[in-house]
């Protein structure tokens, strides 16, 4: 059993491949095509060697011990390798070679140069980086240090990317590669990249011992001089500033400045709180209601005596109103002293008003005052800051020149102990010969390599996309996704036939494909559960799902069955087109009204036992009115009186409505789009369906292409029949 599921496994994948293979083989044609082109039109390269001996036992490095004595330590072999190659890969020693070998004067170098210059490659450089603005260089901001520049650093580059070093394994040889197209220059490059070498290896071991002796001599007279200046710059500092010590005056300033921060954010706090008080009062100033929304204002004693008296004048007023008229002496005098009363509050809110101000005034005054005594000791600390800095570097100056000429003391005898080393470790033993064969490009090599990775890389590139392609094109694709039958294909046709190909002898395929549909329907039914009212939809628009509706429905009342196809798609009426029909009263005036029922049926007169419900008056709410217990009622009614009702439903992705009328169909078919319906989209609404509904009979693949090799339906002997059979019928119609 398990080699049989393995057995079918690698079939599949043998499935994908044969369906990709354009994909595949394009891709290792690329592949390879590329390579060989390259191998045979690259310029060949050739290499020389060098071979260099380092012998470590002459390879000492002086080492001095405290008490003034030397001795001789070896070097780690493989540190020692490592350090050599990075001198050789070095810029430094690129430079060097450009140099001992004059290669800026030499021909072959200059016109290499230019080629290179020329390419396309540099000119596509060239072009981008001229788009944007080029900086300015910067000056050097040490003038005085020594900077060494390159002789060419273009042939610099040049030597360092050609050049290759190795390390025997076993052995202390150093090789020495060098690569051109050039036979001839690869031999004398190897060779004279190894002697400089050599002489630079020598310099590095010997000229700094040389040096040593001559620059100790001269710098110790000048290292006492220094210790002498620095002593003295930095006493006269500390006498010119006035400062014993740094530290102890640096945290007297300090606390001051926190202090006169904490004083400020108290200064801050109070002035907000002085400001917030005088804008509230400032705000309601003017209106006697609001100034008992002010908690300052309704504290003062007075205004509260006021606030009193106003209430009770108003209360007063109150009274006497229901009493007397408005213009009564009473009420005028009421009213006189309840105005002189609101004026009164006003007059004692605004001295609490200008109160406010001052307090405000003289907490911002205090804040400003503050605010610049602490900018003023900021600029003191800081001052102090510089100062210490100033210092530290005066006393740091003085103390390194100190240590500086003690060092100098002491090493002036060792390095003269040194200088005497002048023996050098490597030395040539096998130089470059002129190449015969090239090393570059290896054309077997390369189409081998390009041959595995196009293979590789097909059947990746074939895989890739298979996995990328989540669309439904085959009954293979329907079972394994979603695990229900598959009733049938619709062969692709031009958008100028059909929409009823049941008639259309030229397309007799397609007819043969409705017909087979409506065969796989009617096996689904059986006489406990017959199917009567079907419901065909799909996953969103454009899929054909009316097509197929109406197709059946002719289908099924060919065979003699009274047929009731129900446009149910209210927000899309097409059912009435196909047909050409009028859409006065259809399904949704029903509804509404049962006794339109006569009105709204329309017999198909080219089509025997066919009657069509179009969608009808437009409703707003289709969901509600497909849903309602009037449809339920009128598709129980019209199920006597026909052996199938086919309902044209809404896309389900895209409305609720297919959900809602699956509810009344004894069976749902899903109508796919082949090749363009996600996998996703479509289990999504097969699992919406089945929440709602008990039973999906199948789905019907649309828009399938029979003419194609890479089709899965070509070479498959039942699907071939019917794309011969189309063909034959269109043949007999061409000879009739």
């Amino acid at each position: 059993m398990q080699n049989q599921e393995v057995e079918i496994h690698l079939l599949e994948y043998w499935k994908v491949l044969l369906k990709r293979r354009r994909i595949a083989l394009s891709f290792f044609a690329i592949v390879v095509g590329i390579v060989v082109v390259h191998s045979f039109a690259a310029t060949p390269i050739y290499k020389g060697t060098a071979q260099v001996l380092i012998d470590l036992e002459k390879n000492p490095t002086m080492t001095f011990t405290e008490g003034g004595g030397a001795f001789i330590q070896m070097r780690d072999a493989s540190e020692y390798y490592r350090t050599q190659m990075e001198i050789l890969n070095s810029r430094a020693f690129g430079d060097r070679v450009v140099r001992k070998l004059q290669l800026e004067n030499n021909p072959f170098f200059a016109k290499k140069k230019e080629v290179d210059g020329s390419s396309i490659f540099t000119n596509m450089r060239r072009a981008i980086f001229s788009v944007f603005p080029s900086k300015e260089k910067p000056k050097n901001p040490i003038p005085l240090a020594a900077i060494q520049e390159e002789s060419d650093p273009a042939l610099t580059s040049e030597i360092l990317a050609n050049m290759d070093v190795e390390v025997g394994r076993k052995s202390n040889i150093l090789k020495i590669n060098y690569l051109s197209e050039n036979p001839m220059v690869a031999a004398a490059m190897a060779n004279g990249i190894a002697s400089t070498y050599i002489e630079h290896n020598l310099d590095i071991r010997v000229k700094p011992f040389r040096d040593a002796v001559e620059w100790l001599s001269a710098r110790t007279v000048e290292s006492r001089t220094k210790v002498e200046d620095s002593e003295k710059v930095v006493q006269r500092y500390k006498e010119g500033k006035g400062i014993v010590s740094f530290e102890s005056k640096e945290n007297v300033i300090t606390q001051k400045l926190q202090e006169i921060m904490t004083q400020l954010v108290q200064a801050e706090s109070k002035r907000q709180e002085t400001e917030v008080r005088y804008k509230q009062i400032q705000s309601v100033i003017n209106d006697t209601e609001l100034l008992a929304t002010v908690p300052d204002i309704m504290n003062n004693p007075v205004i509260q005596a006021l606030r009193t008296d106003e209430l009770s004048v108003k209360r007063k007023i109150s009274d006497l109103s229901e009493k007397y008229g408005p213009k009564h002496p009473t009420i005028v005098r009421a009213r006189t002293e309840l105005e002189s009363i609101q004026k009164n509050l006003i007059t004692e809110a605004r001295k609490m008003l200008n109160a406010s101000k001052t307090d405000y005034d003289i907490s911002r005054g205090r804040e400003n005052s503050l605010r610049s005594a602490m900018e003023e000791q900021k600029q003191e600390v800081l001052d102090l800051g510089r100062k210490a800095i100033d210092y530290g570097v005066i006393a740091g100056e003085a103390a390194s020149n100190k240590q500086f000429y003690e060092l100098l003391l002491k090493k002036l005898q060792e390095a003269s102990l040194s200088s005497g080393i002048n023996v050098s470790n490597a030395q040539v033993v096998d130089g470059a010969t002129i190449p015969s064969s090239s090393v570059k490009p290896a054309k077997m090599r390369n189409i081998l390599l390009a041959m595995i990775v196009g293979i590789i890389g097909g059947v990746f590139a074939a895989f890739f996309v298979e996995y990328m392609d989540d669309t439904i094109k085959t009954p293979d694709d329907i079972e394994k996704l979603l695990t229900i039958p598959f009733l049938g294909y619709v062969p692709s046709t031009s958008k100028e036939e059909g929409p009823i190909y049941m008639f259309s002898g030229s397309r007799a395929n397609i007819a043969e494909s409705y017909r087979s549909i409506r065969t796989s329907i009617m096996l689904s039914s059986t006489e406990e559960d017959p199917l009567r009212v079907l419901l065909i939809t799909s996953t969103t628009p454009n899929e054909g799902k009316t097509t197929t509706a109406a197709n059946l429905a002719v289908a099924m009342a060919q065979l003699g069955e009274r047929v009731l196809l129900i446009d149910t798609d209210m927000r899309r009426h097409n059912l009435h087109k196909v047909f050409g029909l009028d859409n006065l009263i259809g399904i949704s005036d029903m509804i509404v009204d049962h006794n339109n029922t006569s009105g709204a049926i329309r017999p198909v007169s080219a089509v025997p036992n066919l009657s069509i419900i179009t969608g009808g008056t437009l409703a707003p709410n289709p969901s509600e009115l497909l849903g309602s217990n009037s449809m339920r009622l009128l598709i129980s009614k019209l199920r006597s009186q026909y052996d199938r009702i086919i309902l044209d439903s809404p896309p389900v992705m895209v409305f609720s409505d297919g959900l809602v009328l699956s509810r009344l169909a004894d069976g749902v078919v899903f109508v796919v789009w082949g090749g363009t319906t996600g996998r996703d989209n479509i289990k999504k609404s097969v699992q919406a369906i089945k929440g709602v509904s008990n039973r999906i009979l199948g789905i019907v693949l649309n828009n399938i292409d029979l003419t194609s090799k890479n089709s899965y339906y070509y070479y498959h002997p039942y699907y071939n029949y019917h794309y011969y059979y189309g063909e034959k019928e269109k043949e007999s119609g061409k000879r009739g």
